[in-house]
Formats: C-alpha cells, sequence, structure tokens
C-alpha cells in the first residue's frame, strides 16, 4: 500500500471526501500521484487480494495498459452507473493515443504525461463538478419518481397506465382493490380482459388512446363510464386521461373517480326542479279556473246583490283552498317516504275513510291483512282513492277495499274499488297525470299524489272496471301479509 493513500476498498474517513481510484501501472507515477492527491481526496489505489474494481469510487485516473487489462471490468461499471455520469480520465505518454480505439467510448477526459499540478487538478475538479451535477439530477429523479409511485399507489381513485396497444402497464393500489385482482392478473393484459369494465367503457377508453399522436400532449376532456364492483353493483366513474411524460405520448394514465353519488344527487335535484316547476304551471294552471269563477259571480253579485252568487265565490275559494293544500303536499313531500313498518290495512282505510266527508258513501273493508309502508302515506293514497270515489261515483257512492291473492307475487296487493260510473279506457292512460279531474270541483292531484306515494315505495298501480262496472284502482308489487 502507497504511504499517504487509503487502500482501495477500505471505508473512507469523510464521505463527503471525493474518491479517486489510481490504476497506473508504473509504480513511481502511481506513488507520485498518490502523494499529490491524497491531501485533496481520497485516493484509492489496488489492493493485491482484491478485484481493482471491487469499491465504489468517484473518478478512475488509469493508463493506456490498466485501461485495456481492465476494459470489460471498467466498461460494466460505467454502464451499471449510468444514467449518473462516473468519469474515466486517461493518462498517456504520447498526446494522440490510438492503441486500443475501443477504449475511446468510455473516456472523458485525457492527459499526457508528464503531467501538470494544477492541470491535473483542473482536470479532475471538472470531471468531479459534472459527476456531482449529475448525481444531484439523479437523485432529484429519484424523488420525483418516488413521490409520484407515492402519489400513484396511495391515490384514493383508481388509476391505471395503457400503452400505445391498450395494454395496462400498471394500475394502483385502489384499482387492485376495485378489480379484486393482483398485478399478476391486471399488468400487460387489455382492458377488455378485466370484468369490471362492460364493453361500451373499454370502447370509450380504447378510443381515447387512438386518437393520440405523438406531438398530442394535451389532457382529454373527462368523460363517463359504469364498471360493476366486487360485489355485482354498477357504478359509474369520470374518467380523466392524460399523456405519460416521456419521450412520446403513446402512453396515458387515467385516473377513475366515482361519481355514482354525484349523479344520484344530479338526478334528484333534477326531479327536485322539476317539481319546482311543475308545482308553479299547477299553481297558475289550476287556480286560474276557479278565481275566474269567483270574479264572474263576485262581478254579479255586485249588480244583481244574488245571494246564490256568494255561495259560488265561496265554493270556488274553499276550492282554491283545498288546491293550495294539495299543491303544498305535493311539492313539500313528492316522491319520499319516511321510515317504514308493518301497517294493519283495516285499519289504515278506517282511520282515512273518517277524513273524508261524505255521510251518505258507504266504505266496505274486506281485509284482515298487513303491509309494510310509511303509515302516514299509506293513509294518504286511501284517502286520496277514497275522495276520487266521492267526487266522481256521486255522495252515495259505496267503496270498498280489499286484497289481491295471486300466486305471482308481483300480481298481488290491494284494490280500492267503487260502483260508480267508471273510468273509460282511453282516460285510464291519463288519471294519474296532475291536474286530470273529470269532475267539475275536482282539483285535479290526488291520483298524481297516490301515483308518488306508490311509487316510491317501489309498487305499482293501475286503474281497470270493478265487478259494478266503477273505477277499480289496483295496487301491485307489493307483499301482504
Amino acid at each position: 500500500m502507497t504511504a499517504g493513500p487509503e487502500s482501495f476498498g477500505s471505508p473512507s474517513a469523510d464521505s463527503a471526501v471525493d474518491r479517486i481510484l489510481l490504476l497506473v501501472d508504473h509504480d513511481q507515477n502511481r506513488r507520485l500521484l498518490a502523494n499529490w492527491l491524497a491531501p485533496t481526496y481520497t485516493v484509492l489505489t489496488p489492493d493485491p487480494d482484491r478485484e481493482p474494481l471491487d469499491s465504489a469510487f468517484d473518478l478512475c485516473l488509469v493508463d493506456e495498459s490498466s485501461f485495456t487489462r481492465n476494459l470489460e471490468d471498467l466498461e460494466a461499471r460505467k454502464s451499471a452507473a449510468n444514467p449518473r455520469f462516473l468519469p474515466y480520465l486517461l493518462v498517456t505518454q504520447t498526446p494522440s493515443p490510438a492503441r486500443n480505439p475501443e477504449m475511446w467510448q468510455y473516456v472523458d477526459e485525457v492527459i499526457t504525461s508528464p503531467v501538470e499540478k494544477a492541470i491535473l487538478r483542473a482536470r479532475i475538479d471538472g470531471l468531479l463538478e459534472r459527476r456531482r451535477l449529475s448525481l444531484d439530477l439523479y437523485q432529484e429523479k429519484e424523488q420525483s419518481e418516488e413521490r409520484f409511485r407515492t402519489l400513484f399507489d396511495t391515490a384514493p381513485d383508481p388509476v391505471f397506465v395503457l400503452d400505445a396497444d391498450g395494454r395496462i402497464r400498471a394500475v394502483s393500489d385502489a384499482f387492485r382493490r376495485l378489480t379484486g385482482l393482483v398485478d399478476a392478473d391486471i399488468v400487460g393484459y387489455p382492458l377488455a380482459d378485466i370484468e369490471a369494465f362492460p364493453s361500451n367503457a373499454v370502447e370509450k377508453l380504447n378510443e381515447d388512446l387512438e386518437e393520440r399522436t405523438a406531438d398530442d400532449a394535451t389532457a382529454r376532456t373527462p368523460y363517463t363510464v359504469t364498471y360493476t364492483t366486487r360485489e355485482g353493483e354498477t357504478r359509474y366513474a369520470e374518467v380523466n386521461t392524460a399523456p405519460v411524460p416521456g419521450e412520446s405520448n403513446t402512453e396515458i394514465i387515467g385516473v377513475l373517480r366515482d361519481v355514482t353519488e354525484r349523479r344520484q344527487r344530479e338526478a334528484e335535484l333534477e326531479r327536485k326542479n322539476e317539481r319546482l316547476d311543475e308545482f308553479a304551471s299547477m299553481l297558475a294552471h289550476e287556480l286560474r279556473n276557479p278565481l275566474g269563477i269567483a270574479q264572474v259571480y263576485l262581478n254579479m253579485a255586485e249588480s244583481e246583490g244574488d245571494e246564490e252568487s256568494f255561495d259560488q265565490i265561496d265554493n270556488a275559494l274553499k276550492r282554491m283552498d283545498r288546491m293550495i293544500d294539495r299543491l303544498l303536499d305535493l311539492a313539500r313531500r313528492g316522491e319520499t317516504v319516511g321510515e317504514t313498518h308493518l301497517v294493519d290495512l283495516h285499519a289504515a282505510a278506517n282511520e282515512a275513510w273518517s277524513q273524508v266527508v261524505a255521510p251518505d258513501a258507504d266504505l266496505v273493508v274486506d281485509v284482515d291483512a298487513t303491509v309494510q309502508a310509511d303509515p302516514q302515506r299509506l293513509r294518504e293514497v286511501f284517502e286520496n282513492l277514497f275522495r276520487n270515489a266521492v267526487e266522481h261515483g256521486g255522495d252515495d257512492v259505496t267503496v270498498e277495499v280489499g286484497t289481491i291473492d295471486e300466486a305471482d307475487e308481483s300480481s298481488a296487493g290491494i284494490y280500492v274499488e267503487d260502483d260508480g260510473s267508471g273510468i273509460s279506457e282511453e282516460k285510464r292512460v291519463d288519471i294519474f297525470d296532475r291536474g286530470y279531474s273529470a269532475a267539475e270541483s275536482g282539483v285535479g292531484l290526488g291520483l298524481t299524489i297516490v301515483r308518488r306515494v306508490v311509487e316510491a315505495h317501489d309498487w305499482s298501480i293501475s286503474v281497470t272496471e270493478g265487478d259494478y262496472g266503477g273505477a277499480r284502482f289496483q295496487i301491485t308489487d307489493i307483499y301482504v301479509e
């Protein structure tokens, strides 16, 4: 081991000091160079008992004979260090050495012997500065990639990378959880092989990839696809894609953001807006008729003093009052139901009948069963069906409530039937529409409320002819116990 420098392979006293490997065959030159460099750098010289390139170094100072002898190892170390810069400084006896042209693809600087200290120091410092810069850039790149990998794997939304052939290159943990698959079942496969994505979703993603060119580095407008969860639920996801940074834009990275709840909220908001619009239209349309009647009779009362005119005005105002109550109820509660319980149908029907003013009408409840329902809203169904029977069947109408017993559960349910004049087939389609009423004093909202409450319970309602020629309303898809 030469005096002054550290033996090759021994630990450096200061890891921040640059390490220079001396591969110089001439003993006197090696000792001279080592003594020159030792005060500033950590100098490594080959240990006879070890391979010359066994440890790490920051610069190799090498002569031609050593380079030729260790060419394979020096080539391997240079390749292993890539993309970090590992400089080789060649010491040669002639200004233009050419005995081994192969070495020139690995040599970074050449210095001619005899060597001057100042020139040697400048060459070494220049090469080491380039190495430090490359190491800093490499570390920044590594840190950036690590941050990207961390963000990629910890992102709450599923993330995937597709190559130019539409095959999956990488996926995040959230994507694995969504599909229930591991990398071995995902990476390298096309999206079409992932059961979570239906064909229409795969087509959209493949179109996104095909439309890109090498010069297209823009992110695309988000679009929505459907996917299936591990539990079999179909949900909606918004897809945001962008090209993966690199030499070409042949890969895209995509993020799947679940928007099922947002779509549901938007749909609910749209339904509410429609109900508000419907409410405003009904209010303007339905109040116009009784208001006009009241104004006509008011003019008659003022000019003739006819007492009957005042009665007509009073009837019109009462009708408007009833109409406003129904409209407010429809607007406030719409299609919603509260907590459901087992409701006794006999008791619910009788309680609803008590709210109907029809002293000459009769109610027959031929039922002894219960049904799972919102008690208050079920009573509203009965009340509105009863009022409809009285309004259209006359003051002495008979209304009957019973159960429909069918082997097919979808056809089982309950019915409300009267012995009035019935409803013609051409009108049965329209009777559940808002504002429809065949009676002069009818409000035209009762059956709209009935339909909405029935549908809110996931039941169905239809109208047909009853056994006595009147109207028969049947509520099905309901389990009657």
